[in-house]
């Protein structure tokens, strides 16, 4: 039986309000390298707050201008 150190390796978890780290990234899949992005899990390219969803286009209703 081979005994292992558990001090040996450092932890994989860095938040500790979830305990989970992510390697890559949640929308391309990617992996992640930066501390910051692997606590979201989101890499920068693909960071929701970073980069909002667009917003639906404003349609206002016009009068048609005269002669066309």
């Amino acid at each position: 039986m081979a005994r292992t150190d558990r001090n040996a390796q450092p932890t994989l978890i860095d938040d500790p309000n979830t305990g989970y780290r992510h390697r890559y990234c949640r929308r391309c899949g990617r992996p992640l390298t930066v501390l910051s992005s692997r606590l979201n899990g989101y890499g920068p390219a693909c960071d929701p707050n970073r980069h909002p969803a667009p917003t639906p286009p404003h349609e206002v209703e016009q009068d048609t201008l005269p002669g066309t």
